[in-house]
């Protein structure tokens, strides 16, 4: 094959690379060991400290295409639990204990769409931002994610902010008029589970 052949070859594949389609970003944790903190600041100190939760992703399988069923454990002084997510084409959904019924977080597609209803809560895009919160966050990561608007059949509507590769940064809760953030990212990195020692 000549210059002029393996040419036009390189050409056709590097145009077949960039005509492929994107993977869509995964809004949630997905990151094995990945492990986030998060504190409610509206409330006084020492009870927003007490009240802090830690997110772990405990196991994501690599596949192509992007994680799917990923599994969260939570732990707080009030205990520990575990989650279970579904990872699909930009939508996440919180899986049961039974492994057959679903609670749709996000739409497949997300944000594309611009609002579903879930158990009788209205999810509406509101639309981007930045995260004040980005010095947590990795050097030279976007901070902008999607800001969701929740509105459920009584009590307040809450806004979350949604980053890729780490879900919920920011909730905030509508107050007399006023959003107060509720929920907020305070610690992102990395932990290995303990290792067994056998005698």
């Amino acid at each position: 094959m000549g210059r002029t052949g393996l040419l036009l070859g390189s050409a056709a594949l590097l145009l077949a690379l960039a005509c492929q389609p994107r993977q869509a970003a995964v809004y949630a944790p997905w990151e094995e060991g990945l492990t986030l903190a998060y504190e409610n600041p509206a409330l006084p100190q020492p009870a927003r400290s007490s009240g802090r939760m830690q997110v772990r992703v405990a196991r994501s399988p690599v596949a192509p295409g992007g994680p799917s069923a990923v599994q969260l454990d939570l732990t707080s002084t009030q205990g520990r639990a575990t989650l279970n997510l579904l990872c699909r084409a930009g939508g996440v959904s919180l899986v049961a204990q039974d492994g057959q019924s679903q609670t749709r977080l996000l739409p497949e597609g997300f944000p594309a769409g611009e609002s579903w209803t879930e158990r009788g809560i209205t999810f509406r895009v509101v639309g981007r931002g930045a995260w004040q919160g980005a010095r947590l966050l990795p050097p030279g990561t976007d901070p902008v994610g999607i800001w969701v608007e929740a509105t459920p059949a009584q009590g307040p509507r809450h806004r979350t902010l949604y980053l890729p590769d780490l879900g919920e940064v920011e909730t905030m809760e509508e107050r007399r008029g006023e959003w107060t953030t509720v929920n907020l990212l305070v610690a992102r990195g990395f932990t290995d589970l303990p290792t067994l020692t056998r005698p």
